[in-house]
């Protein structure tokens, strides 16, 4: 991978689960201690199960949300409703409890994807960077400010505040209203083809397409990086 002028770009977009912040980890730690505490004692489970349902279902229920089919609240109060219905167990008063819970403990984990930092930090004095998340505005300050994050970015753009979702075009006309800047001059870094680097792309904006696990699916990102640190040798 050849370097490219760090000039050429004015700009950083990135997202933030599962491209900066691991939500991965996160969620399986908090899950793994709300089995324990509320779960453990019904035997109709094994903590395992618990997870890969979460995985399913939380999956299925964030792209719909994606597609604009349903909204945040929907998932908050439905999600472990499913989750723990699919697994044998219908309690109406111990899903919420859990939910509760979940969005509590687990955007306030400090779990990073590695080289988050060190590579912030090598950018953070030669440009200007922004988070643009489908993330909820309130958990994602939440996820930014307990892993330390929150002063690297100049702003946090948020489907909440904008009312739109990557890849809506109306969002990133948003991002770059609110950051300041033309498609040539900004960079989508981000895990998702569809709402990052299709999104992006079709606005203009070049794209890096964080593949950790080496996924072969085609896309046409402009730029593809397997770890944060290749990163730097795109920038120069």
């Amino acid at each position: 991978m050849g370097a490219i002028n760090s000039k050429r770009y004015k700009a950083l977009f990135f997202d933030l689960d599962h491209t900066l912040w691991d939500y991965s980890a996160s969620s399986k730690e908090t899950l793994t201690d709300i089995y324990n505490k509320h779960l453990l004692n019904h035997d109709l489970f094994i903590v395992g199960d618990f997870l890969k349902n979460f995985d399913k279902i939380n999956g299925q229920l964030w792209n719909k949300y994606n597609k604009g089919i349903i909204d945040k609240a929907y998932i908050r109060e439905n999600r472990f409703d499913q989750i723990l219905s699919t697994l044998g167990l219908d309690d109406k008063a111990l899903s919420g409890a859990i939910s509760t819970e979940y969005l509590f403990e687990c955007p306030r984990r400090p779990n990073l994807l590695p080289h988050t930092k060190s590579v912030l930090d090598a950018l953070q004095h030669k440009y200007p960077m922004y988070i643009l998340t489908n993330g909820f505005e309130d958990v994602q300050t939440i996820k930014l400010e307990s892993s330390g994050l929150h002063n690297y970015f100049e702003l946090v753009i948020t489907s909440d505040g904008c009312g739109f979702k990557k890849p809506d075009a109306t969002f990133f006309n948003h991002s770059l209203e609110q950051s300041g800047y033309q498609p040539n001059e900004a960079l989508m870094i981000g895990d998702n083809l569809k709402t990052d680097i299709a999104g992006a792309l079709n606005m203009g904006i070049d794209t890096v397409y964080f593949n950790p696990s080496r996924n072969g699916r085609p896309h046409k990102s402009t730029f593809e990086i397997s770890s944060l640190d290749q990163l730097l040798q795109i920038l120069g």
